[in-house]
């Protein structure tokens, strides 16, 4: 390149040097290069300043893990507890007439009591433990093979009907309350729409309020009417057992309502708190927001409000509302299906044997469930005819109104869940991110996804059932399309 050109291009590009500067540069280079790699090394060996970090980070993750997980004592109680009742139920829907405690030994009064109430309720009619049993390719031990397609006096299907559903409705009670405690989904953070939620629940946020709320009054509704019918059960022999169902209900609904007061006690206390600091805080920051208004303009006061602090592409959405229920659609459902599924349970619970006169077919639907029997209208031809002879068929009441207590219950979790709360609090949505999914909403998906589960397994019951009521001219396809169709809504809003 000629002497000229180069003179040229430095007066040009004054950045330019010789060959002696970029030596330079390249060696400056170098060092620096050098002096970094020592800093990374250097940042690399952990100070004492850096471990107690770490160390605070950890506990304060561990804190935090903590603060959302139920009790290990609620969890272990629920356990025992709804397990009990969950197991018996379990036999009655789909073991129907068998002995659980018959082999256990050391609890013989237990054993004897449990054999007593089978008899008392005559559930052993189904249960045949013979040699004549083993011959048929289906088991006829109380099972779904017991179950025959056509109604008559020898298999009285309606009876069996009464103690599969029953012991289906029980599950479905218990399951809302072992599925949401026992088999608890902490929070865990999820992006949806571009937005990060919180899909799980926490116990110090109160998303297990209504779980123990519901349950304590359904444990007391459960241990009333077992001691309201305990002269009864006495005089079958059944009264060890039946003390001991009390006691699980009792210790259980007790243990709800401690937790429940302590969670909201020590919720009160964490506000007090929390708005004592922030009366101390306000002092301090009185001063600036005075200067700030003699500077300022109404531009300035407009940007400090706490609505000029939300996004702009933020618009308000009334689906959203907090103060909105958690699902309409959910609660459209509710009303059509479960109001009609309470009324025939209520009147099963405390008016049996009364026929709804709206409702098509009821009559036949009392008298192939066996109400007539034990619970004749009066100034009938079934008074006339099963009047003296209804106080033999107390066993066959008592699992009809067992089956209507059950049924009002499960009524009472899915009319709660989509009517007794809100969304939840709508400001606390920008500072935590565990309410963005609204703690309302939250606890009722945890009682959809258990009631859903409930409403499979009586659509299958009712299926089961659906030739034999047929031949007993109860056509049973309404019923099951309306179970369905709330299952389906329910399973949607609930696991979704």
């Amino acid at each position: 390149m000629p002497e000229s050109e180069t003179v040229r291009r430095r007066k040009i590009f004054p950045h330019l040097s010789s060959d002696e500067a970029a030596a330079k540069e390249s060696d400056e280079k170098k060092q620096g290069e050098n002096d970094e790699a020592y800093d990374n090394a250097k940042s690399n060996k952990p100070t004492a300043a850096a471990a107690a970090n770490n160390s605070n980070k950890v506990v304060r993750n561990t804190e935090s893990s903590v603060h959302h997980l139920l009790p290990l004592p609620l969890v272990l109680i629920t356990l025992l507890c709804s397990g009990l009742f969950w197991v018996m139920s379990f036999r009655d829907a789909f073991a129907t007439g068998q002995p659980l405690l018959l082999n256990l030994s050391s609890a013989s009064s237990l054993a004897q009591a449990e054999l007593s109430l089978l008899e008392h309720t005559k559930s052993q009619k189904w249960y045949h433990d013979d040699d004549s049993s083993k011959a048929y390719w289906k088991s006829a031990r109380g099972g779904l093979g017991s179950i025959r397609p056509y109604t008559s006096d020898d298999n009285d299907m309606g009876g069996l009907f009464v103690r599969k559903v029953a012991g289906v409705a029980a599950m479905g009670y218990h399951t809302t309350k072992l599925w949401s405690i026992v088999f608890q989904s902490a929070p865990v953070p999820s992006l949806l729409d571009g937005q990060i939620k919180m899909k799980g629940a926490s116990w110090s946020i109160g998303h297990y309020d209504p779980i123990l709320t519901l349950g304590m009054l359904g444990n007391c509704f459960i241990a009333a009417f077992y001691m309201m019918r305990i002269e009864e059960l006495r005089n079958a022999g059944a009264e060890p057992l039946v003390a001991m169902l009390v006691m699980a209900s009792l210790i259980e609904a007790l243990v709800f309502g401690a937790y429940l007061m302590s969670r909201r006690m020590s919720m009160k206390k964490t506000k007090k708190v929390i708005v004592g600091n922030k009366q101390q805080q306000q002092p301090q920051k009185q001063p600036k927001r005075s200067a700030q208004k003699k500077k300022g303009s109404k531009d300035k006061d407009a940007s400090s409000s706490p609505s000029s602090s939300l996004p702009a592409t933020q618009e308000y959405n009334p689906q959203e509302d907090p103060n909105s229920i958690p699902s309409r659609i959910a609660l459209r459902t509710v009303l059509i299906v479960s109001s009609i599924i309470s009324l025939i349970s209520v009147r099963d619970l405390f008016f049996p044997g009364t026929i709804i006169s709206f409702i098509p077919r009821d009559d036949i639907y009392l008298e192939w469930t066996g109400a007539f029997f034990h619970s004749p209208p009066p100034d009938t031809v079934e008074s006339d005819e099963y009047g003296l002879e209804s106080p033999l068929y107390a066993g066959d009441k008592f699992m009809g109104q067992l089956l209507g207590l059950y049924l009002v219950l499960g009524c009472v979790w899915k009319f709660a869940s989509v009517s007794a709360w809100s969304k939840g609090n709508k400001t606390m949505e920008f500072k935590s991110p565990e309410n963005v999914d609204r703690h309302g909403v939250v606890s009722s998906k945890m009682i959809w996804k258990a009631q859903a589960l409930g409403d499979m397994l009586l659509l299958f019951m009712l299926r089961m059932f659906a030739p034999a009521a047929k031949s007993a001219s109860l056509d049973l396809r309404w019923h099951l399309m309306t179970v369905a169709y709330e299952m389906i809504i329910l399973g949607l809003y609930g696991f979704f």
